[in-house]
């Protein structure tokens, strides 16, 4: 055998090895939390990060569950925003540059709250609480140790949900309208308006006399009708003569 062939397996063994060095020279770790919170109250947890040989950033999520994967919770970021995405999109978590490692570890405090709004909180009670660390490929992330808070708040009270009942509806039958018969329009008639006939009134007058005396009152005296009777008479007269002469001028015309 070769003197170089335990050298050749050693390296090949080293090479075999190296991911498992590296990865376990990865981990996070968390202290200081509150052993019981309100549902809607927020905490801060002192937060350490060992990624010796890390290269690329970390994102740091913390999350309640009741058991196995169903998490749920807020992670305050950098900015000062509440996040609960998941981790596929965890750059939008809490940040941490591999700029900011000294000697390949980081220590901090990071801010977590419980989202109620979650159909995985039910109601009150124990919760596991753990934090992540994900690379910026939001790969499979790597773990702290699991830690037991109490969320304590109102039980949400279920609801029956009423059960719809088919409720019968009367048919509406249908009525027969009468139509109404137009009836005939009388016509107006005009009515004659009756004529005003001028009425005669005689008004007294006062006639005074020559010696101061008032004396009664006189009607007046009627029109003298002797001309146009007169007139008359003549127009008469004319016509008889007219006629007279006119029948003896046709019997001498006959006689001829």
């Amino acid at each position: 055998m070769s003197a170089r062939a335990p050298i050749i397996v050693g390296i090949a063994a080293l090479l075999f090895f190296l991911p498992f060095f590296v990865s376990a020279a990865t981990s996070i770790s968390f202290s200081s939390i509150p052993a019981t919170i309100d549902q809607s109250q927020e905490f801060e947890a002192d937060v350490a990060l060992i990624c010796t040989g890390c290269t690329s950033d970390s994102f740091i999520r913390g999350v309640f569950y009741p058991s196995g994967t169903s998490y749920f919770g807020y992670t305050q970021n950098n900015t000062g925003m509440w996040i609960n995405a998941s981790g596929s999109s965890c750059s939008e978590y809490f940040k941490i540059a591999s700029t900011d490692l000294v000697e390949g570890s980081w220590s901090g405090k990071i801010k977590f709250k419980p989202d109620i709004e979650n159909s995985f909180y039910s109601n009150p009670g124990e919760f596991l609480f753990k934090i992540g660390r994900y690379t910026g490929s939001c790969g499979t992330p790597t773990w702290s140790s699991e830690k037991t808070i109490t969320i304590t708040g109102p039980t949400a009270t279920p609801t029956n949900t009423p059960v719809p009942t088919n409720t019968p509806t009367n048919t509406p039958v249908p009525t027969t309208t009468n139509t109404p018969i137009p009836t005939k329009t009388s016509t107006p008639t005009s009515t004659p308006t009756p004529k005003a006939t001028p009425t005669i009134e005689l008004t007294p007058t006062l006639v005074l006399s020559p010696t101061g005396e008032v004396l009664g009152a006189q009607d007046e005296k009627p029109p003298n009708n002797k001309p146009y009777i007169i007139a008359l008479l003549f127009i008469s007269v004319g016509c008889a003569l007219l006629a007279a002469v006119f029948v003896i001028k046709n019997r001498l015309y006959l006689k001829k």
